[in-house]
């Protein structure tokens, strides 16, 4: 398997795309059979997130004890930018970059889990309130100076109903970026793990994609005013205005070190370790475009879940 995705990436080097996408296939194919992922888990489980929150829950806000930590939760698909925006926002002075955190899939999963197998309806006051304090006692422990903490986890997604109920002084800052260079860049990269286990079919991962897509769809409109979408392909291009809407969404000041984001030096444990520590460049969305007559199945698998192609 890790030998099939290998040769698919000196293949793609040497612009042999016959070669590149048969061992492409099959290293996906050897790591589908290896996790066993079904579709029909994930549909049930974004079903039951939407139907949890079809009646938002409110909580008096003398309700909540008062941190002095604020979290950003930067959210979206993987290979979406989530890395190249935590990086950014992490080169602030005030800001500690956590990286990719599994303390909320801890909290939240048995949460839904227990009510897709009970069809128990409803959250309660308490569920929120315990979210909250366990998640703050935990970033706490790092023992950071910096008052603002990002947590980087792009699957946080699914669960951003229970983050804007637990805490309301959050940011959310969901990355959106071309389908087709989303999915392309997931389908040739190998992730370590379970998490990510719909990745490895061009059949699964455009019906995963489909589901973001809805979720957030149903997300926006609970919450617009409290969701902060930025285009990937806009940050590439107008660097600058962009990093200075973002901060200012954070409700941080200006810091040139936001621009300068590839000189920081923090520990970075994604696929994207080493893009972070580059200037900022242009023009990987359009990649997937030069092996397009190998990629037809994914465009027809995402285009019957309506999804845009560009």
């Amino acid at each position: 398997m890790h030998l099939c995705f290998a040769l698919a990436k000196v293949y793609e080097d040497l612009g042999k795309q016959d070669d590149q996408f048969k061992f492409l296939h099959e290293g996906n194919r050897l790591r589908k059979e290896e996790l066993s992922y079904s579709h029909d888990k994930s549909e049930s489980l974004f079903a039951v997130v939407r139907k949890l929150f079809s009646s938002p829950p409110v909580i008096e806000k003398s309700n909540y004890k008062i941190s002095t930590i604020r979290p950003v939760f930067i959210v979206g698909m993987p290979r979406s930018g989530t890395t190249l925006v935590e990086q950014i926002i992490a080169s602030h002075y005030a800001v500690h970059g956590a990286g990719e955190l599994d303390i909320l899939i801890k909290l939240i999963f048995p949460i839904v889990k227990d009510r897709l197998t009970h069809d128990t309806n409803g959250l309660s006051e308490e569920i929120f309130l315990s979210i909250r304090q366990q998640y703050l006692d935990s970033v706490s422990r790092f023992n950071v100076p910096e008052n603002v903490i990002t947590d980087k986890m792009p699957l946080n997604f699914r669960w951003i109903g229970f983050i804007l109920t637990a805490f309301p002084e959050a940011k959310i800052v969901h990355l959106k970026r071309d389908a087709m260079a989303t999915c392309w860049s997931i389908y040739k990269n190998y992730f370590r793990g379970t998490g990510i286990d719909w990745a490895y079919s061009v059949d699964d991962l455009a019906g995963f994609y489909g589901l973001y897509n809805d979720l957030m769809f149903f997300w926006h409109q609970l919450y617009s005013d409290r969701i902060y979408d930025i285009c990937y392909e806009d940050l590439t291009t107008n660097q600058e205005e962009e990093t200075r809407n973002l901060l200012e969404y954070c409700e941080l000041d200006w810091d040139e070190n936001c621009l300068n984001f590839h000189n920081n030096k923090r520990a970075v444990k994604t696929s994207s370790a080493l893009q972070v520590r580059q200037k900022m460049y242009q023009g990987s969305s359009e990649a997937w475009k030069k092996h397009e007559a190998y990629l037809q199945p994914l465009i027809k698998a995402l285009s019957f879940y309506d999804v845009n192609i560009s």
